[in-house]
Formats: C-alpha cells, structure tokens, sequence
C-alpha cells in the first residue's frame, strides 16, 4: 500500500486509471484530494449493463482494496458502497468483507434511476447536498466507479483490459474483459453475433450512451457496455433526433406542463434547473429572453429522465438543455457567472422520495422488455490479432504517441504520453505485437 497520497496518485496515473464509469476523468486527481467520506458507485442504474454487478459478484476484495487506497490517499474516515438492495446475492459477501476491514459499510438503495447520479448518490449516502455547479468533494465526498477501484488496487500496474456489457439483440448477452481497442464488432461476435436485422447499438447504457452505427469504433477503457437494437428502434431513432428537427418538434408540440423539471433528480435536489423553461428558448430566435431561459439548463447532468420518461409528448427536454449549455459555453457562461447563481443554498423538494422513478417502469417505457436479459459473466481469454489504442480515452488533453510504425512492444508498455502538467493519462499497449498505423488519433498494434 502506498505510504502517501503523492505516491497513489502517481501510481495511478502510470497506471493510466481513469474514471470507468463512462466520463474517464483521470482518477490521479480525486486521490489528491482531501475527504471525510470514500463513495463507492455501484449502482449501475443504467438498464440492461451488469459490469459493476459482476466485478462485485467475482472480484469484490479487489475492489475493496482500491477502496481502502483511496480512503487513504484522502485521509477519509468513512467508506461507503451504495448498490441497489435488489442484488441480495452479491451483498451479503460484500456485507461480508466489509466487516474484516476498517469503517467500511454496505448502503442498499432503492431500484430508481438515477441512483448512480454521483450527486444523488453523495446525498443517499451522507444526507449532504453538493452546491450547484459544484463537485462532491466540496461536501467532503470523494467518488469513484467500481472498475476505477478495481482497476486502483493493482496500479501502477497498466490498465490494459476493460470489463463490457454486450447485451440486447445478440445471441448470448454476456458480461466479459476484453483488451483495450478491440472493435464493437468483435465483442458482439463473441457473443454470438446480432439477432437483429440492420443492427446499432447504443455505447453507454439506453439513457445517457451514444448511438452508433460503426461497430469497427474501438473499446476503450471508460466504456461500460452496448446495448444492440434494430436501427428502426424507437429508441435508436429518437436518441440519434438532430438539433434541427427536435428544435422543430418542440417549437411547435410543448405545452409547458413542467413534468421534465419536475421529475428532474437535480431539482428534487434544490438545484435551479428547469428543462421546462429551456423549451422556451424554441419561442425565440435570440435576445434575452433566449439566454435568460437558456441558463436553467446549465445544472442539467444530461441523466435524459426527462426525455425519455417524464415528457409525455416525448419531446427532448435533455438535449435542449445540452444544446443551451453548449451555446453559452461559447459565450464563456456557466452556472457560477450566471444570474441563476444567487449564493442560495438548495434544499431538498419535499416530495423526492415519491418522484423516484422505478428502473421497471423505465424499462416499459423505453420498449426494452424484449431484450433486459441477463448478461453472465464469462471468463474466457480472447486475444485479438489486433488493436487499436485510441489516442484520447479520458477526459483532458489527448495522448501523443510514443512509439513508430513497425517497433516492437509488450503488453502495458506505453504508447501514447501527456505532459506531466497536462490533465490525462498515458496510453499503454494491450496487446504484444508490432505497432502499425500510428497517427494523432491512435496506435495499431498487430499481434
């Protein structure tokens, strides 16, 4: 165990560790914080993945040490692991080991979305309210995923393999580890192939991933999973809706009825977000009106409840919001320079707890009763014939690659650096093999 916060922090950015839940915020910058509590995020709201829950399922004591590492490094005094109550096989073991180590408990939270919303996760768990525009640690809270501390407990060593969902409309949904920078495509493959006719999936999880249609676009290591659909799924063609035509829709179909604010988790929690109210900016080609009402979108944590279950006329609330955040970013604007920002401290809405929408009812409404199956866990090795080792995994300045077409390299070997005083995380060899292609985007290694 590293004797000083210095020292895990250097670790895991040799290791490359970052944020696994999706954003891939390099985690060296959290361990050199400080903070009374160390939260585990294990409540993978998002329907259909199940990485969290088999990592906690088969390696549990690995992310209790990663754990136990960070609440050093922050000199925490409490660790917490929210994970929903309903997986009542995998929380006794964890209930288990966190009696043999040192003020660590078990919260077992409700089956809602969204639960893993870091922000709702810190108040569940410590009842404190991070302040608009803030981050968790300005309430003495630090964060992490469960792969982040999974990945944690072995730095410095590289992280060179990733752990996937794949899941939906393929043969045998199926939660693995695969090297970083294998294709979509391959991993679908190893789960049987698509069942469905002219397929895409969504990176991600259905609520806040992406629609792709590429299954070639490399794994890397934020990712958390697919989920495979038809590309005529209402789901798919609602997600992958341009500003233009959503803009259109809105303009002409929003009756202002506020469901979208008022089932919003950021609201419930007092903060001054009102999608609602950015629906309104459709009324106006400019002025302030438009930028008036632009800036309730600037809380939004673009969790899309409003778009995809609160809106009864199916509008897009969510994108709105990230389209207005998007606009005034441009004019250097953001919630602490902006009216909204009255120093006012939020408080909790009285009725949250009963505004709490159940993942079952989630599910229903996204039309993905067909395909919410199972997704076990599989053990098996797969060595790719090659990778591709993209150039930006996580957020801050891209790696520039370090190695030359045709040089030999060995799995965990570095590929891609950052400068020391940049943000981010070197890039490291999945594989061993000769590099390919090597441009500004990525490095190919062929085994």
């Amino acid at each position: 165990m590293p004797e000083t916060s210095a020292e895990f922090s250097r670790n895991l950015r040799a290791a490359g560790v970052v944020g696994a839940g999706g954003a891939g915020f390099p985690s060296y910058v959290k361990a050199q914080g400080k903070a009374e509590f160390a939260l585990v995020n294990a409540a993978e709201c998002e329907p259909l993945l199940k990485k969290d829950q088999k990592i906690l399922e088969y390696f549990p004591a690995k992310v209790f040490d990663g754990l136990e590492l960070l609440m050093s490094a922050v000199g925490a005094v409490r660790g917490i692991v929210g994970i929903k109550k309903k997986h009542e096989k995998i929380i006794p073991r964890l209930e288990e080991l966190a009696k043999g180590r040192k003020n660590i408990s078990i919260l077992k939270m409700g089956d809602y979305y969204p639960a893993g919303d870091e922000q709702c996760l810190v108040y569940e768990a410590t009842g404190r309210i991070v302040p608009p525009g803030g981050i968790p640690l300005e309430v003495g809270c630090v964060v992490a995923n469960v792969e982040t501390l999974y990945n944690a407990s072995f730095a410095p060593r590289p992280v060179t393999e990733t752990f996937i969902t794949v899941n939906g409309g393929v043969k045998k949904p199926a939660t693995f580890r695969v090297p970083v920078g294998v294709t979509w495509r391959e991993c679908v493959e190893l789960c049987g192939g698509s069942t469905v006719k002219d397929p895409a999936y969504i990176d991600g999880g259905p609520m806040m991933g992406k629609v792709q249609t590429d299954f070639d676009l490399p794994v890397v290591k934020a990712s958390a999973g697919i989920i495979v659909l038809p590309k005529d799924h209402p789901l798919i063609l609602k997600k992958a809706q341009s500003r233009p035509v959503f803009t259109r829709v809105g303009r002409s179909a929003c009756d202002q009825c506020s469901f979208c604010t008022e089932f919003c988790p950021r609201y419930l929690l007092g903060h001054n977000v009102q999608p609602h109210r950015v629906m309104r900016t459709m009324l106006f080609s400019g002025g302030p009106e438009h930028k008036l009402h632009s800036q309730y979108g600037l809380l939004c944590c673009e969790c899309s409840l409003c778009s995809l279950y609160s809106c009864p006329e199916g509008l897009h609330p969510r994108e709105a919001c990230v389209a207005a955040k998007s606009d005034l970013r441009e004019q250097k604007i953001g919630f602490k320079n902006s009216g909204l920002n009255t120093g006012r401290k939020p408080e909790v809405h009285p009725v949250r707890d009963f505004r709490k929408v159940p993942v079952s009812k989630l599910v229903r409404r996204l039309g993905l009763d067909d395909y919410n199956k199972d997704a076990p866990w599989s053990d098996a090795v797969y060595k790719p014939s090659k990778v591709r080792i993209l150039m930006s995994q996580h957020i801050g300045v891209p790696c520039s690659p370090t190695v030359k077409e045709g040089q030999k390299v060995e799995k965990g070997a570095v590929v891609g650096e950052v400068p020391s005083d940049k943000l981010g995380c070197p890039a490291h060899a999945s594989i061993s093999g000769t590099v390919g292609k090597v441009n500004q985007k990525y490095v190919e290694i062929i085994a």
